[in-house]
Order: structure tokens, then C-alpha cells, then sequence
């Protein structure tokens, strides 16, 4: 049964914390956030926390997760509002108003580059200028995680909030469903129709897509790097009135010592963002079905549904930690000890995160707040397990007596 009462104190206190990122990460109330690290500590050539020249940094992540935040808000205002435990209808329209807001700001603020296809960050400096940082990282992909699709329900109760929810649609309103058609926001037949409400859109989004599974950029034997491999040989140098840094491709631990050291966002996959990737695959299959197929791995000539592309991220991350042909664990990489000894060989670690191009495990042991993530996408791709042999046989390990 849902506890709608525990839903209800949380949402209390996230609001509050939204609030928070409203009045004082926006400085310019123009819906361009400005965060800090947010986890991506060491994905840019410059320190997000401490700029240079003065400037601000208006960053595609910051803006991306907000996004992210009010659509899930206004779904936990859903959730509550039919429930019956609060009226909350008009908390359901303030975060629609927030997420067609921001998506306003990510199509006229200078955050995508149109020529790339990718969404940058931009530093504003104290004269005004305003210069993108073109580093190919997860930042420019964090926009298409903010995705919501509305059931043919759904989509009827939020005829009731009129205009302004129609506003978020650009203006368009939803009873002209031939024009969401055309838009590409609504498919199916009526009766069974669902609305795509999403930060990034149906052309964007298949551009993002071609980057995420190049091989030669962030697409790993092991999932998704942080920083795309093209940077392995074309560092990006960033110059700005006077300040100049760079950034590489290093898919272990960093060789900077900005922000303290050994941080680890300049090559390496890292859980978090991987699982997010495969559910909002799954969460846009819902909405494109089977009619729309994306090139997989980029250039291969190969089209897939993205439920399937979902299925091989995940069989990407899982492989991290079973043995493959040669009975080598990637995790283990060359640690003889652990990749050999009847002692060693069997007992897996949650690591921080792992190797850009090998899946070795880096980083601090036991990170079961995210790399335990695998736990859900094995149930995921392979069905709920029934006994411990299950996990044995899945994970390669003989079973003991």
C-alpha cells in the first residue's frame, strides 16, 4: 500500500528546498540556474564552484535538473492531490508552470548549440560577454532526463487546468490535438493517447542521443563515460580575459588537483547517471513505441527501439561484474589476487565508480548508496531473482556448498 502520509511530510520538505533553488540559484530570475558542483565535480575545465574573473557560470546540468525536480514535484502533487490527502491542484500547475518556464530558458537563454547538438554551459563574465564551455560531458545530456509522459487520463484532468497549463505546450492549446500531432508531443489512438512533456523534445533529443552512443565519445563496452573519449586526443582549452584551463579524457582517477584532488568526472562511468539514462529510455519508449528506432551504437547502421538500447546499457553496467569469456571480472581489472584467488575472486564491492575503457573499479569500496543501483538494474533486465543460487548463477560465481 503507498504511504501517501510519508509522501505528503516529504514533499513538505522538498518544497522548501526547491524554493531555496528558485530565489537563490537563479541569479537573474531568467530560469538559468547556477549550482556548483551538483555531483559533476570535475567535468569542466574550470572549478563550477570557484569562477574565474568573476563571472557567472549558467550551467545546461543545473537548469536540466531542475527541470527534472519540477516535473517530479508536480507528480508527487498529482499523486496527493488524487489521493485525497491535501487539495493540491494548484501545486500540480506551479510546477508545470516552473518546467514549461525552464524549458523556455534552455531554447532562448544560449544553452544549446544548434550547430553541436549538444547543450554547454556558459560563462558571463563582469563585461557581459557571455562564452559556452563546448566540453562534451554529461552536462550537455542532463536536459533530456527531464521527461514526463501523461496517460490519456492524465491528459484529460489537466484539460481542467486551462490555459496555463497549454502554455507549457508553447502556446498551443490541447484541445487542438492535431497540432500537438504535428509538434510530435501527442501519439496513440483516442482513448489510449499520451502527452510528451520533456525539457529536450523529439528532435533534440534524437541529436543528444547520437552522441550518448558514439563509441568514440561516451558509448564504453561498460556503459556511459562521464566526458566524452574524443577528448582523449582533442583537449578542450578554455580562454577567457585572460584565464586559461583545459580538460582531457582520463578515465581513471583525474590527474588535477582542482577541487581537492583525485575527483572523478573526467572520463570514468558512474552509476547515477547510467541508471537514469535507462529508465528515461524506457520512460520515452512508452511514449514512441516501437515506430521510433534510433542508429545503436551511433554509426554502426543498426536501429533499435529504445527499450532494447535500455536492455544493452544495462547488460553493459551488469557485465561490469561477472566474468566474461576469458573468466576475467572488468571490476577486477588487473588485480591478480582478486581476479584468481578461490578467497577473492567472488566477493564484489560496490566501487565509486570504474574505468572509462576497461570498467575497473576506482574509486572508494562500498558506494551501496549508487553503484548498489545494480541490484535494481539486474532486477530489471533479468526479472525478480527467487533464491541466492539466482544471484550466483547471474553474477558468474560457483556456488557453495
Amino acid at each position: 500500500m503507498a504511504d501517501i502520509e510519508f509522501l505528503s511530510r516529504v514533499f513538505d520538505k522538498l518544497l522548501v528546498n526547491f524554493t531555496w533553488w528558485v530565489n537563490l540559484e537563479d541569479r537573474d530570475g531568467n530560469n538559468v540556474f547556477e549550482g556548483g558542483f551538483l555531483g559533476l565535480d570535475n567535468i569542466g575545465p574550470i572549478d563550477r564552484s570557484h569562477l574565474p574573473v568573476g563571472g557567472t557560470l549558467e550551467q545546461s546540468d543545473a537548469t536540466g535538473w531542475m527541470g527534472f525536480y519540477a516535473i517530479a514535484m508536480g507528480a508527487i502533487a498529482a499523486v496527493l492531490n488524487r489521493s485525497g490527502q491535501r487539495p493540491a491542484s494548484d501545486l500540480v500547475l506551479k510546477f508545470l508552470e516552473h518546467f514549461a518556464a525552464i524549458r523556455g530558458a534552455l531554447d532562448s537563454q544560449g544553452l544549446w548549440d544548434e550547430a553541436d547538438g549538444l547543450y554547454y554551459d556558459r560563462l558571463v563574465t563582469p563585461s557581459g560577454a557571455a562564452v559556452p564551455v563546448r566540453a562534451r560531458s554529461m552536462v550537455g545530456i542532463i536536459p533530456a532526463l527531464a521527461v514526463a509522459v501523461i496517460g490519456e487520463k492524465d491528459l484529460e484532468r489537466a484539460l481542467v487546468l486551462g490555459k496555463q497549463f497549454a502554455d507549457l505546450l508553447g502556446g498551443e492549446g490541447l484541445t487542438d490535438r492535431s497540432k500537438l500531432r504535428e509538434l510530435g508531443l501527442l501519439r496513440g489512438e483516442p482513448g489510449d493517447q499520451r502527452l510528451l512533456l520533456s525539457l529536450a523534445g523529439p528532435a533534440r533529443l534524437e541529436r543528444l542521443l547520437g552522441w550518448l552512443f558514439n563509441e568514440g565519445e561516451f558509448l564504453s563496452p561498460h556503459g556511459l563515460r562521464a566526458l566524452s573519449a574524443w577528448h582523449r586526443d582533442n583537449p578542450y582549452e578554455f580562454d577567457v580575459e585572460g584565464v586559461r584551463s583545459s580538460i582531457d579524457y582520463e578515465p581513471a582517477e583525474s590527474t588535477t588537483a582542482m577541487f581537492g584532488g583525485n575527483s572523478n568526472w573526467r572520463g570514468p562511468v558512474w552509476f547515477p547517471l547510467n541508471y537514469l539514462v535507462i529508465s528515461v529510455l524506457e520512460r520515452y519508449h512508452r511514449f514512441f513505441g516501437d515506430e521510433v528506432t534510433i542508429e545503436y551504437p551511433t554509426g554502426s547502421g543498426r536501429q533499435l527501439t529504445l527499450d532494447l538500447i535500455a536492455r544493452d546499457l544495462s547488460d553493459r553496467l551488469i557485465a561490469i561484474f561477472t566474468r566474461g569469456p576469458d573468466g576475467r571480472r572488468p571490476c577486477f581489472g588487473g588485480t591478480e589476487l582478486l581476479q584468481q584467488d578461490p578467497a577473492w575472486r567472488d566477493n564484489l564491492v560496490f566501487s565509486e565508480y570504474f574505468h572509462g575503457d576497461n570498467g575497473a573499479a576506482i574509486g572508494a569500496a562500498h558506494q551501496t548508496g549508487w553503484t548498489g543501483l545494480i541490484a535494481d538494474v539486474i532486477r530489471r533486465r533479468h526479472g525478480a531473482v527467487r533464491s541466492v543460487g539466482d544471484v550466483v548463477r547471474l553474477m558468474g560465481q560457483e556456488p557453495q556448498s
